[in-house]
C-alpha cells in the first residue's frame, strides 16, 4: 500500500505496510516460547519538593535482597496519574497503550489512630481529607480505617464521598493527659491492630498501596518496669514494631506517618513517670514511637494541616508514579519468607520511598498468577505484564479494493529491546477475540513491529503480548474504534505519524528532539480527477485554535485511492500531548475530520 512521492515511499495498503523496507534486515532469531520468571521490586523516587523523578536508569539504582546484590533486568516508571498534557490543556486521547501506566489509579488507605486524638480536634483532618478527595481522579481508590477498635469503615473504593461521610462520624477517643504506661498500652493495641490489618486484609501483594497513618503520638519500645522486675502489663517490645515493618513490606505499603500540627510536642508538654527513663524503663516521649514506626516501615514523617500543600497534598504528589524494577529470582526468594531489602540511588537530590523488607509469595496451585508466560497466555487474561516495557497502537485502513477493513498494529519495546515473539489480538465488548496476528521473523526485525488484522466496523480492545530475546514478557492494551470518517463517497484512514528517513516513511509512536513530524492519511472512494480540499492542523486541544495550519499534499495512489501527507514543525514545542487534525472533503462539499494525538517527550 505504498505510493512513491518525490522524496518518500509511503504505504499503499495496510498489509504491505508491515513489509516496507523501513529498517535494515537482520538475521532472524528463534522466538522464545515463554517469558522468564522474574521478580518485581517497586519503590518511589522523588525530588525534595515531592515531585516524582521521571528518568532514573538501571545504572542509577542498586538493589540488595537478603544481603545479595541483584542485577536489574528492567526499570520502568509506572505512571498512576493521567497521561501528560500540554500546559493548561485537558487530556487528549492517548496516542498508544503502554504497560508504563496504571489503569487502576492510586490505592490509598487512611488509617486514623483515634485513641490518640482528643474530641474536638477532628477539623484539620476533615479539611485535609476534603482537599485530598478534591484532587483524586475517578479511578483512584480510597479506604478509611480506624484503630485500634474501629476497623475498616470504608474499604478501597472509587466512591470517595463515602470516606467523607464516614469521617464526619469519627471523633477522638483520647481521655485526659496520658502517662508513659498509658501511651505504651495504647501504642501496643494500635500496633497489634495495624499488624493484623496489614497481614490479613492486605496480605502479600505485588502492587503498591499507600498508607497514611495519622496519630497524635506513639510510645517507643519500653519495658514498663525496671529490669530487675518482671515486665509490666504495658511492655512494648521492639519486636512488635519489627513485625509491623515486615507486614508492611509484604503488603508493598508506601508508609507515611502523619501527626497533626496542633498535636506536635511543645517544651514541657511531655508527661514522664521517671526522669529520662530511669531504671531502664524507657522514654515517655510520644514522638519516639512515631519515629520508630517510620523507621521499620521506611515511612516518611509528615505534619497534618488542612492546606492543599500539607501532608496529604504531599502524599498525593508523591503517589503519582513509582518505579518497577525486575530482577532474577534466587531459589529461596519464592518462599513466602520476609527478606531484607536495600535500595540505593546514586543520583544526588533524590529522596527514596522504599521499605526495608520484602516478601515474595510462595508458589500456590490455587493462585491465578502466570509464571513463565507465553504470548498466548498473556492474551488470555487481563493481567498487565510489565517485565518488558512495551507500547502499542492501532490504525484503521482499507485493503487495496477499498472495501475490506483492517487494523494496522504497531508495537515496540520502550527501552529499545529486540523482540523475539509478538502476538496481537482484537477483543470485542464482550471480551471475545475476533481477530489476531502473529508477527513473523521478518516483521520482528523492525521497530516498531508492524502487522495487520481484518476486522468488521466496531469498538475493540487491542492487546499486544511480546517477549524479548532475553525472555522478558510484557503486554500493552489500546482501545480502538474502527468507524471510518466519511464525506460523501470519500472515506479516510486513521492518521499515521512518523518521520522521513532515507527517503522513506518511518512510523513513530512518540517524538523527542525531531524538528518535524510527518502525517500520513489514505483517502478512498473518490473517482480519478476528483478535486479534494484539505487542511492539516496542530493544536493543544481537540477543538481549540491551531498552533500550525497548512494544506495537505494529495496525490493519486491508484484507482479511487489517494495519499495525503503533511509536515508539521514540532521542534519548538514543549513536551506534552498535542492533537493533529486533518480536515478533508471533496471541493464544494462539507469536510470531514480525523484526529490523532502526538506525544512529545523531553529528550
Amino acid at each position: 500500500m505504498f505510493h512513491r512521492l518525490p522524496s518518500l515511499a509511503l504505504p499503499a495498503c495496510a498489509v504491505a505496510f508491515a513489509g516496507a523496507g523501513v529498517f535494515a534486515e537482520q538475521q532472524a532469531q528463534l522466538p522464545p516460547e515463554r517469558g522468564a520468571d522474574l521478580l518485581s521490586v517497586d519503590f518511589a523516587a522523588v525530588s525534595t519538593d515531592g515531585r516524582p523523578i521521571p528518568d532514573l536508569q538501571p545504572a542509577d539504582v542498586s538493589i540488595r535482597i537478603g544481603g545479595r546484590r541483584r542485577a536489574i533486568r528492567s526499570l520502568q516508571l509506572i505512571s498512576i496519574t493521567a497521561p501528560i498534557a500540554a500546559p493548561a490543556a485537558p487530556s487528549l486521547p492517548v496516542p498508544f497503550g503502554t504497560n508504563a501506566e496504571s489503569e487502576r489509579g492510586r490505592a490509598l488507605v487512611l488509617i486514623i489512630d483515634d485513641d490518640s486524638f482528643k474530641a474536638g480536634r477532628e477539623r484539620p483532618l476533615r479539611d485535609a481529607v476534603d482537599e485530598l478527595v478534591s484532587r483524586l481522579s475517578p479511578r483512584d481508590q480510597l479506604s478509611l480505617v480506624t484503630m485500634p477498635y474501629g476497623g475498616v469503615k470504608v474499604p478501597l473504593t472509587t466512591d470517595h464521598g463515602r470516606v467523607r461521610t464516614a469521617l464526619m462520624r469519627i471523633v477522638g477517643q483520647a481521655t485526659g493527659q496520658e502517662t508513659g504506661s498509658d501511651i505504651a498500652c495504647r501504642t501496643r493495641r494500635t500496633l497489634e491492630t495495624l499488624w493484623a490489618y496489614l497481614d490479613t486484609q492486605l496480605g502479600i501483594r505485588e502492587t503498591p498501596v499507600t498508607i497514611m497513618f495519622i496519630t497524635g503520638g506513639l510510645a517507643g519500645p519500653r519495658r514498663d518496669a525496671p529490669v530487675s522486675m518482671a515486665p509490666g502489663m504495658c511492655e512494648l517490645r521492639s519486636e512488635l514494631f519489627r513485625e509491623v515493618g515486615e507486614a508492611a513490606g509484604a503488603a508493598r505499603a508506601h508508609f507515611y506517618v502523619i501527626q497533626p500540627v496542633d498535636m506536635m510536642l511543645k517544651p514541657g508538654s511531655i508527661s514522664r513517670e521517671t526522669l529520662a527513663g530511669a531504671n531502664f524503663i524507657g522514654s515517655d516521649n510520644p514522638m519516639e514511637g512515631i519515629e520508630h514506626l517510620g523507621g521499620v516501615t521506611g515511612g516518611k514523617l509528615l505534619y497534618l494541616t488542612g492546606s492543599a500543600e500539607g501532608a496529604l497534598g504531599r502524599v498525593f504528589a508523591e503517589s503519582g508514579a513509582y518505579y518497577l524494577a525486575t530482577i532474577e529470582p534466587d531459589r529461596s526468594d519464592r518462599s513466602g519468607r520476609t527478606q531484607q531489602l536495600e535500595i540505593q540511588v546514586s543520583r544526588p537530590g533524590v529522596e527514596l520511598r522504599a521499605r526495608p523488607h520484602i516478601t515474595f509469595a510462595a508458589p500456590d496451585s490455587r493462585s491465578r498468577r502466570i509464571t513463565n508466560p507465553s504470548p498466548r497466555d498473556m492474551l488470555s487474561v487481563t493481567t498487565v505484564f510489565r517485565d518488558l516495557p512495551l507500547r502499542a497502537t492501532a490504525y484503521t485502513a482499507l485493503d487495496a479494493d477499498g472495501t475490506s477493513m483492517r487494523i494496522v498494529t504497531m508495537a515496540e519495546s520502550t527501552d529499545g529491546a529486540k523482540l523475539g515473539s509478538l502476538v496481537a489480538a482484537l477483543f470485542d465488548r464482550d471480551g471475545k477475540s475476533v481477530s489476531h496476528w502473529t508477527a513473523t521473523a521478518e516483521e520482528l526485525q523492525r521497530s516498531p513491529v508492524i502487522g495487520a488484522m481484518p476486522v468488521e466496523p466496531g469498538a475493540y480492545r487491542l492487546r499486544v503480548a511480546a517477549i524479548d530475546t532475553t525472555g522478558r514478557a510484557g503486554t500493552a492494551d489500546y482501545d480502538v474504534d474502527t468507524e471510518m470518517a466519511q464525506s460523501g463517497p470519500l472515506r479516510l484512514s486513521s492518521i499515521i505519524l512518523g518521520l522521513s528517513r532515507d527517503g522513506r516513511f518511518s512510523p513513530r509512536l512518540q517524538f523527542g528532539s525531531e524538528p518535524t513530524a510527518l502525517a500520513y492519511i489514505e483517502l478512498y472512494g473518490a473517482p480519478p480527477g476528483t478535486r479534494i480540499a484539505s487542511m492539516l492542523e496542530l493544536s493543544t486541544t481537540m477543538n481549540g485554535p491551531a498552533l500550525v495550519s497548512l494544506p495537505l499534499a494529495i496525490e493519486t495512489a491508484g484507482e479511487s485511492r489517494y495519499v495525503a501527507t503533511g509536515v508539521l514543525p514540532i521542534g519548538a514545542l514543549s513536551p506534552g500531548d498535542y492533537v493533529v487534525r486533518a480536515m478533508v472533503g471533496i471541493e464544494g462539499q462539507p469536510m470531514t475530520r480525523v484526529t490523532r494525538t502526538l506525544r512529545k517527550i523531553g529528550r
